[in-house]
């Protein structure tokens, strides 16, 4: 376990969500969309309007309530005076009382705030409804250094508050600052969140840049110290065996709490909990009666904690812990940026066990492919000529490795021994009996033509050497030098077809399947053969195999195929059995092999 060190602090550091409040009104709400806010409200009451900070610094250009008050207040000293008015707006603690501008202007302030903090204010400058007089206008002109005529003009356009009263007004702008301060909380709340999905989308990033789990689980713990307010965090990840979570990444965790004995899931409440899926808040760890090791809690500095599941799809492989140096309220927002990245480290985690079975998988794989060429070598492939016999074979696995068999003996004094066997089960166990079947056959025919005997013993055999359970179905027989008699005995298995002329023989004589009764005993039936017949062995796997309707090949079908293809080789005709079963099948996935040996008598 790697330590991962990172600068502790004695007490929690802002995460983003603590700075969001302290940031300006213009950073969540566009400075072009609160001007255009403030110019409509200034039109509809005919009142000056700017928006401006806490500070009276102005946010928005001012927007005047008529072409008197624009002449004044774009004037020089008209500008100046008018951002002093606002740092003293901004400087009265009450929000009613008004300061004056511009010789007649009153200047109010609603103010826009969000939470807690308070964002900025909307100053509402309005003037007496009545239209001043001459004298008093060309005094102005004078102070503003304006031209007298033309600001005695614009006082022609003054009328009383067609807007709504000064009372109205403020109303209306308390309203304003209520719309601006819901705008701002949502764009914070969506800035909260695109932060978080950030935080979740880096560590994702620097989780897939790694296979190494160790890395992995590292990487996270210091994420969470550099994203949240809290000073250490760790990951301990449940060992089933013993029951016990044992740490495998920490973050500013020292060796001594870490070593303060086992933490084993059933015996703490809050992994348990966490475990199960809940998130589980520690308010002050070294009083909270739930923990194990309160005096080591106390010792190490941890005050606060959060316990969330490491999980992935349901599936919970530890728990994630943070943990703060001061008492520390988390946000439902903290809570769930810990939750999602509890779920990535499940996810690493899962990924990482999957990657392991699939390495340790293509290793079978691999293994699986070597023992099926090896077995399939075992095979023959093309029988040696026999001046009376022609002989073909298909054989079509389902699995890398099978337990069906066939094989040709040659024999002393020109005899020839086929055989076709199918052993109960599936790859490699069904492929090491079908090994010893073939081993135990191939020696004992080599003894002589006593078939009878040959299937006793290659029964005793597979009694001896397999469990109970297992057992296989044979047929074995041979043909004389001349071809003209086939000596066979059939244990368990689907007997030969011997077609001769337009009649179809069933070669069925024999005994039961071998590998369960060790004193069986077998029968034997030799059979002429004439110039022109056709024997057919195989498996079940053929007249088993299933179309998408469930509906099985069966030997009519098999018995229908030999009879059409009568006419071809050996060879030509055990391809097209196999042939006629695929058409028959489908694209339908198989359960058993399908092999076909045919024996032409020429």
């Amino acid at each position: 376990m790697k330590d991962v060190n990172v600068e502790r602090e004695g007490s929690p550091q802002p995460s983003n969500a603590d700075t969001l409040g302290r940031v300006p009104l213009s950073r969540f709400v566009d400075v072009a969309a609160l001007q255009r806010l403030q110019d409509r409200f200034a039109a509809l009451g005919q009142v000056t309007v700017c928006i401006c900070t806490v500070d009276g610094e102005p946010i928005t250009n001012p927007k005047w309530g008529s072409p008197y008050s624009d002449m004044i207040g774009t004037s020089s000293q008209g500008q100046e005076e008018f951002h002093l008015a606002l740092k003293r707006r901004a400087l009265q603690t009450h929000t009613d009382k008004a300061v004056s501008c511009h010789h007649g202007m009153s200047l109010y302030a609603s103010t826009i705030h969000h939470e807690t903090q308070v964002l900025g204010l909307i100053v509402v400058g309005t003037r007496l409804p009545l239209r001043p007089p001459e004298q008093e206008v060309r005094e102005i002109a004078r102070i503003y250094s304006l031209d007298a005529d033309a600001l005695l003009h614009s006082t022609m356009t003054i009328a009383p508050y067609s807007g709504g009263t000064p009372e109205a007004t403020r109303k209306f702008a308390d309203v304003l600052a209520g719309i601006i301060a819901t705008l701002y909380g949502q764009a914070a709340r969506i800035e909260r969140q695109l932060a978080d999905l950030q935080v979740v989308h880096d560590l994702t990033n620097l989780l897939a840049g790694t296979l190494d789990l160790q890395e992995v689980l590292d990487r996270t713990v210091r994420r969470v110290v550099e994203v949240m307010p809290v000073k250490a965090c760790g990951i301990r990840l449940l060992d089933e065996a013993t029951g016990e979570l044992v740490v495998k990444a920490v973050c500013n965790l020292s060796d001594e709490y870490l070593a303060k004995g086992p933490v084993r899931l059933g015996e703490n409440e809050i992994d348990v909990a966490a475990f199960a899926g809940e998130t589980v808040y520690i308010e002050d760890a070294p009083n909270d009666p739930r923990s194990r090791y309160p005096q080591n809690s106390l010792r190490e500095g941890i005050v606060s904690g959060l316990c969330v599941p490491v999980a992935y799809r349901g599936q919970s492989y530890g728990v994630l812990r943070v943990y703060t140096g001061q008492r520390y309220a988390f946000s439902p927002t903290e809570t769930n940026l810990l939750r999602s990245i509890g779920s990535q480290a499940g996810a690493a985690i899962a990924n990482s066990r999957l990657l392991e079975e699939h390495i340790l998988a293509m290793r079978v794989e691999r293994q699986l492919t070597n023992a099926a060429e090896i077995q399939r070598g075992m095979l023959p492939r093309i029988p040696r000529s026999h001046p009376h016999l022609q002989f073909g074979c298909v054989y079509e696995p389902s699995f890398h490795l099978g337990g069906d068999l066939y094989d040709f003996i040659y024999l002393p004094d020109g005899f020839i021994g086929i055989c076709v066997a199918d052993v109960v089960g599936k790859g490699i166990p069904a492929a090491l009996m079908m090994a010893s079947v073939r081993s135990a056959l191939r020696v004992q025919a080599q003894s002589g033509t006593d078939i009878k005997t040959t299937m006793s013993v290659v029964n005793r055999h597979l009694c001896n050497e397999t469990p109970a359970r297992e057992f296989a179905t044979l047929i074995y027989g041979f043909f004389e030098p001349n071809g003209r008699h086939f000596t066979y005995s059939c244990a368990g298995h689907p007997p030969a077809l011997l077609l001769r002329g337009d009649h179809m023989i069933e070669l069925g004589e024999g005994g039961t399947v071998i590998g369960i009764d060790s004193s069986a005993e077998f029968e034997f039936s030799t059979q002429p053969i004439n110039k022109g017949d056709l024997l057919v062995l195989y498996y079940d796997g053929v007249f088993e195999a299933n179309n998408f309707e469930g509906e099985e090949y069966g030997q009519e079908r098999l018995k229908a195929s030999i009879w059409k293809h009568r006419s071809l080789s050996a060879s030509a005709l055990a391809k097209e059995i196999l042939w006629d079963v695929r058409r028959f099948a489908g694209l339908a996935e198989q359960s058993d092999d399908i092999t076909v040996v045919v024996v032409r008598v020429v």
